[in-house]
């Protein structure tokens, strides 16, 4: 009986969201202005918010269309209806990773107003399709020829899952608990129980005390209350855990094999931001740069936009033109975001009824797993069944009948997915701090946000809702599921890391440690250390006392071409070789390390990095990583063995991050310096400089054999940003013809854009590559927005934004008024 009347209250709550999303909006006619100013930025005017995203939604089907209904399959797991079986798995894969009904449930719940942001997106968007269906002949993006296939109309919903999709299920999911354990078991079976902890912890640390953080450590923050240990260690503990009590792990990747497969990562370049207030801007009240590293794409992954009225008033750009627009500025206000990387998702291992695979034990007693059925669409095959099962926890996402157990993810953001995009959307209606953080505390995924006004104040917040743990649970591992590892509830926001107006006078961030009780996040490929790349910012801001508004812009492209890791190891390399003779190669190598300023750059543009030093550098540091880790970590070195440099075959994801193993390494050298205990020496109990010397030696002989003797010749090729035909998730968003390349590769945003507040009022710059189109006609004629910001992207230039209606309408090269009604 439970059960029946479980699934019956699911039905009707089903149906009831059904409903209530299809309730109309009152009736009206009314009229929405576009203008697009001469790099095709659209600029909405509407009295009603319906007609004002009803615009946005018209604008961005005109640019963006093929790109959107990629975005949206890919979100919703049906890019196998219009692309055909190969990409089965992955709709499989995406459907059992959200819950349809929960976001159904979540739009019903909104008012009027709210809902009237994403019905009228999609009353805009369908109105463009309509427009397009009438002339398809001039109209249909290319795009939809080549695949053989239509748009469709979109509902609210589909607005909803391209924002959920994303920045939910992508960015806010990372999660490698599994693979995790994996390695941890790995490390015991080859070096027993001790030594195989000592080495996960040093790998995978929990925390380091020392890594740099968002907030100044000086500064004052927020305790975090009793029940939150997980958020208030500050030095990894070292857990005695028998093997007996470690959840059975099933092999995820590499199938149980010896050799373990190298699990996909995910791009780590993730954003940096740079903001000055008052007392350190030369010629400002505040300068606000933020550059968000999504990686690059055809057509560009963030779309701008300005839009006016219906108390909005603000320029911008946002990833998939998102309803919120994440970066940008109104006349009071800017702000900006970059990925926090804090945990907020945990994998639960179930253990099964042996009885009733579909049944796991919670408090004591087996519970029937929910279940749903999903049928996927296939191109040119039968449709194909797909049941998706969920437990307390949330969506599984392994199950092993043979083993008697499955595992499943609990996200704290599961259910608030609208209530943080409705908080990042009303955010850019904020006219100061308060207002700001208020919407910020609607945010329950794990992104930094950033602040400026026109007074010269800046502030910080890292947002999302965190899990106060219990002592015994690990959040690098899988936890029990039977009830014993249950959080003890949420973090208030107020306890979250953030600061208004710090002592520094700035804010830096390049997603390092957010603040002093922030724990480093599960994923065994990202963590925080001592050895961090937003040293590269700190440094170049604590250079000077004050900063005008292009030095801020220089500074950002300095950042772009400036070595990471060389600031760490170059000392240790001089120590190694202080004793050998001046005219050893050795040496010599050494004080060309020495002398280099770490910047990569191609001055002449002959497609080499001028100079030996970054040759000499990036082939030394994986020989490096080899020597040092490879015998302790055995088939696991490969996950660890990148330095993450770029080379011409493989381009840069999304930017050039402190790889964890390079970190592994360099706070091994720290020894008692580093604030991860070394409870095992990776250099096998030895003086690490003649290891140091062994790796320059084999280095130098390497680019001997390839570029000759003389080190005047050692000039690496140079690697540029591939801006990929595919999204995010690697669908197809355009055709494989349309990639192209930069000049060279820079560590920076997908975009980059600044505001800057004078007493005078509010000036904006964006470059926002390759265009603000991605409209491709049926005759194979780009727009010519298509790809005219490459240039000024290469040369660190910048195109003016436009505010106030005096300014758009002086720079409007096209305007159009569409009448639209809700019935």
């Amino acid at each position: 009986m439970k059960v029946e009347r479980q699934q019956a209250l699911m039905r009707r709550s089903v149906a009831t969201a059904l409903l209530a999303c299809s309730l109309s909006i009152p009736a009206w006619a009314a009229e929405v202005t576009i203008k697009r100013d001469d790099y095709g930025t659209p600029h909405v005017y509407a009295d009603e918010t319906y007609g004002l995203f009803y615009g946005y939604g018209y604008a961005i089907g005109q640019d963006r269309l093929f790109q959107m209904e990629m975005a949206r399959r890919s979100t919703q797991g049906r890019v196998a209806e219009v692309l055909g079986a190969d990409y089965l798995d992955f709709d499989k894969a995406t459907r059992r990773n959200y819950n349809p009904v929960s976001i159904m449930q979540q739009l019903a719940a909104l008012n009027a107003d709210d809902r009237a942001i994403l019905e009228g997106y999609a009353a805009g968007l369908n109105a463009w399709i309509d427009t397009v269906r009438d002339q398809p002949e001039v109209l249909l993006p290319k795009q939809f020829l080549d695949n053989g296939f239509q748009p469709q109309h979109w509902s609210g919903f589909d607005v909803a899952m391209i924002f959920i999709g994303s920045m939910g299920n992508r960015f806010g999911d990372y999660n490698t608990e599994l693979d995790n354990q994996k390695l941890l078991d790995g490390m015991i079976k080859q070096h027993g129980e001790d030594k195989g902890w000592a080495i996960f912890n040093q790998i995978n640390p929990v925390s380091d005390p020392k890594a740099p953080t968002t907030l100044p450590k000086s500064q004052p923050e927020s305790v975090p209350p009793p029940g939150n240990p997980t958020a208030s260690l500050s030095s990894p503990p070292t857990p005695a855990r028998p093997a007996a009590e470690r959840p059975q792990v099933l092999a995820v990747t590499g199938s149980g094999t010896d050799t373990p497969a190298t699990p996909p990562r995910p791009g780590e370049g993730f954003s940096n931001m740079v903001i000055v207030g008052k007392a350190k801007a030369a010629d400002a009240n505040a300068i606000l740069l933020n550059g968000p590293q999504f990686g690059w794409y055809v057509p560009a992954y963030t779309y701008s936009i300005g839009l006016h009225g219906a108390g909005f008033d603000l320029v911008g750009n946002s990833a998939f033109g998102y309803p919120a627009v994440m970066f940008g500025y109104n006349r009071n206000i800017s702000w900006g975001s970059t990925w926090g990387a804090a945990d907020v998702v945990d994998i639960y291992q179930e253990t099964l009824n042996p009885d009733n695979p579909h049944e796991y034990r919670f408090m004591g007693e087996y519970l029937p797993m929910q279940k749903r059925t999903e049928t996927i669409a296939v191109k040119g095959g039968e449709s194909v069944s797909l049941d998706v099962w969920q437990t307390v926890h949330g969506l599984v996402v392994e199950m092993d009948e043979d083993k008697g157990v499955a595992y499943s993810k609990k996200r704290t953001w599961a259910g608030r997915e609208i209530e943080t995009l409705l908080g990042w959307t009303r955010s850019t209606q904020a006219e100061n701090y308060e207002q700001w953080r208020t919407q910020a505390a609607r945010s329950a995924m794990n992104i930094n946000w950033y602040y400026a006004d026109k007074e010269g104040n800046i502030g910080y917040a890292l947002t999302g809702a965190y899990p106060q743990r219990l002592p015994q649970h690990d959040n690098r591992l899988p936890a029990s599921g039977e009830g014993d590892r249950e959080w003890q509830g949420i973090q208030p926001f107020s306890d979250n890391p953030q600061v208004y107006n710090p002592e520094t006078g700035y804010i830096a961030n390049w997603n390092n440690r957010p603040g002093p009780t922030i724990n480093n996040p599960d994923e065994y490929w990202y963590s925080w250390s001592q050895a961090d790349r937003v040293e590269v910012l700190t440094r170049l801001l604590e250079a000077k006392e004050r900063f005008t508004a292009e030095e801020i812009r220089q500074l950002m492209a300095d950042a772009a071409l400036m070595d990471p890791n060389a600031r760490y190891f170059i000392p240790y390399i001089e120590q190694a070789t202080a004793d050998l003779a001046a005219d050893d190669p050795l040496r010599q190598a050494a004080q060309t390390l020495s002398e280099w300023d770490y910047f990569s750059r191609d001055q002449d543009n002959d497609g080499h990095y001028d100079g030996a030093a970054t040759a000499i550098f990036q082939t030394w540091l994986p020989l490096m990583l080899e020597a040092s880790l490879k015998d302790d970590l055995g088939d696991y070195f490969k996950w660890f063995a990148s330095a993450g440099y770029p080379t011409p075959e493989s381009p840069p994801g999304s930017g050039v991050n402190v790889q964890i193993g390079t970190k592994a390494v360099y706070e091994a050298l720290l020894g008692k310096q580093s604030g991860i205990a070394q409870d095992y020496n990776f250099f096998n109990d030895k003086d690490p400089l003649p290891i140091i010397r062994d790796t320059l030696q084999a280095a130098l002989a390497t680019l001997e054999k390839r570029f000759g003797a003389d080190p005047a010749s050692w000039r690496l090729p140079i690697a540029r940003l591939k801006f990929r035909n595919t999204n995010f998730l690697n669908i197809p968003q355009s055709g494989e013809d349309e990639i192209m390349q930069s000049r060279i590769a820079m560590n920076r945003g997908t975009e980059n854009n600044q505001t800057v507040f004078t007493p005078e009022g509010v000036t904006g710059f964006e470059v926002v590559p390759p265009g603000q189109s991605g409209f491709i006609g049926p005759d194979g004629k780009p727009s010519i927005h298509y790809n005219n910001q490459l240039g000024l992207y290469d040369d660190f230039q910048y195109k003016r934004t436009w505010l106030d209606a005096r300014d758009v309408d002086a720079h409007a090269k096209s305007s159009i008024t569409l009448k639209y009604s809700v019935k």
